[in-house]
């Protein structure tokens, strides 16, 4: 008997020694990854940065006039945001720490001033509350009575972004090494990759290719248009807040900023800061209009002017034009994504879900094409003929006569008044 049918599946010797040896070496690969997963994530970052920078490399290569070589055009990179964060260390960072220091100091007497105006609220108008089922006469026990899913996930959001910021703040080395890796990670590139596709079948590997490349470059025009996006709404909050007045503006425009990027809630928990902070101080609205501490409708004015800006220009007209484009997602299964995210991963899930949903879009497409095709013409035909005879079938024979004579009639008398007209 041959001695390739001795094995199990018809495997040669050489085979199954080629088999188990690839599967030790991979266990012990494993193995030592989970020995030092203290240090993988600054590398992880650094090749996934590199991954969402490379589509931008890689036009510049084929289409920039001002570097001739990838090296150039990654140190051009750097030099360039090195000059943002040096304007940004010189000129916003101590603004936007004061203030953040100035509201830290303030909090015990702001809280203080919010619970007094709270509790006056609630005794004044204690009968009319009664109605909406308060019965509650002060803040504290109304918190404590209403504290349902809606404050219990504010609170999660607030914690998570706190011990991301701390976790952020103690790998100080990441500084390091991030930019390091990330720069030779960028310069390699395209050896990397294709060693990578090499490992595959040669029948797979051009399929390969244009699936990764696909959902490389998905993943890095929804990020580089989310960090567009957020970058002009804080400017556009900072001037906003500036403009009535608020105190602490630039902290509370680089925090809608930063808030965007989570959907739904960072828009809500920057809105309701934003409100607060206006409540509690004085204002010199444009220089012209004088608003007293305590003023509810103004709160309202500034929380629903943030509204309007981030809620209906940016969500309803700039982020499809900058964003929305980049992935291709049908806005339910885009819902579903941030739904199915954030229960998942939270925070983490909710950033990252979008794209994540329109590269399984892009796999999917691939193994079922009719998912990317747009349906035969003849069935939106059928569909139109259908609706068509159902609304003519609702209204009489004679009616529709009568409506299309009188019609024709109206439009003769029209002609002739317009004749008259002329001739005179």
């Amino acid at each position: 008997m041959p001695s390739y049918a001795t094995y199990p599946f018809g495997w040669s010797r050489k085979s199954l020694r080629r088999f188990l040896g690839l599967s030790a070496l991979t266990l012990l690969v494993l193995l030592f990854l989970y020995e030092v997963r203290a240090i993988l994530p600054p590398f992880l970052i650094a090749f996934f940065l590199a991954a969402l920078l490379e589509p931008s490399i890689r036009h510049q290569e084929q289409h920039g006039h001002l570097f001739r070589s990838r090296t150039q055009i990654i140190l051009a990179y750097y030099l360039f945001a090195a000059a943002v964060l040096v304007v940004l260390a010189i000129k916003v960072f101590p603004l936007a720490s004061d203030q953040f220091t100035s509201i830290s100091h303030n909090l015990s007497q702001y809280y203080a001033s919010i619970q007094s105006s709270v509790n006056t609220f609630l005794v004044h108008h204690e009968k009319l509350l009664r109605y909406f089922g308060v019965k509650q006469t002060n803040l504290q026990s109304l918190l404590n009575d209403r504290s349902g899913p809606a404050q219990k996930a504010i609170t999660a959001f607030l914690t998570g972004v706190r011990d991301i910021i701390q976790a952020l703040l103690d790998k100080i080395t990441w500084l390091i090494i991030i930019p390091v890796a990330t720069f030779f990670i960028m310069r390699d590139y395209p050896k990397l990759r294709a060693k990578f596709i090499w490992f595959f079948p040669e029948p797979l590997q051009e399929q390969v290719d244009r699936i990764s490349r696909e959902v490389v470059d998905v993943f890095s025009a929804y990020l580089r248009g989310l960090v567009k996006i957020c970058i002009l709404l804080s400017i556009c909050a900072t001037l906003l807040f500036a403009a009535l007045d608020v105190q602490y503006a630039l902290f509370l425009g680089l925090l809608a900023g930063l808030f965007y990027a989570v959907p739904y809630i960072g828009n809500i928990i920057t809105a309701l800061s934003a409100a607060i902070v206006a409540f509690l101080s004085p204002h010199n609205v444009l220089g012209i209009l004088q608003v007293h501490v305590n003023s509810f409708p103004f709160a309202l004015i500034v929380g629903g002017s943030f509204g309007l800006l981030a809620g209906v220009i940016f969500d309803q007209l700039v982020y499809p034009r900058v964003v929305g484009g980049s992935v291709g997602l049908h806005p339910v299964l885009s819902l579903f994504a941030l739904t199915a995210g954030a229960t998942l991963f939270g925070i983490w899930g909710m950033l990252l879900a979008t794209p994540v949903a329109a590269s399984i879009q892009i796999v999917f497409s691939y193994f079922f094409p009719r998912l990317a095709q747009a349906p035969p013409y003849h069935l939106y035909e059928d569909i139109s003929v259908k609706s068509a005879v159902t609304t003519h079938s609702l209204l009489p024979l004679g009616l529709i006569r009568t409506f299309k004579a009188a019609v024709t009639q109206m439009t003769g008398i029209w002609k002739s008044f317009r004749e008259r007209r002329q001739g005179e």
